[in-house]
């Protein structure tokens, strides 16, 4: 169990609160962008964003294209849906995945990935 302080705005203050460590199920085919991915587009006020849209956050280092292909790749395998012409949403099995609920290598994979599998070596940033 890991213990995290965090910043309350509305009080101005700290409060300690009680996280618990999730272990996700990844497919072989997933990289360490996807969860990043599918992390931003979790949160409430992105509930809908294009690949430049998730491109432009700190949190991911690469370009508008290669998220694009990342985002292509999570909607095959049914992580996120697209809503328009270039635009995502996260599905409840992408939601679930997160939350270490949906196994991401049932899912047009015989196996789960191992740490070894996970680096973005797989493919081109």
């Amino acid at each position: 169990m890991l213990w995290q302080y965090s910043y309350v705005d509305s009080h101005r203050k700290y409060e300690l609160k009680n996280q618990i460590r999730i272990m996700r199920k990844s497919g072989k085919w997933m990289v360490l962008l996807d969860e990043r991915i599918l992390e931003l587009l979790s949160e409430e006020e992105n509930e809908f964003m294009s690949p430049s849209d998730i491109a432009d956050n700190s949190r991911i280092p690469y370009s508008s294209q290669h998220v694009g292909r990342r985002c292509k790749k999570l909607a095959e395998h049914g992580l996120l849906k697209p809503v328009a012409r270039g635009v995502y949403t996260i599905t409840n099995e992408g939601t679930r995945y997160l939350e270490g609920e949906y196994n991401a290598a049932e899912n047009g994979n015989a196996d789960v990935s191992t740490s070894i599998d996970t680096g973005e070596t797989h493919d081109e940033a």
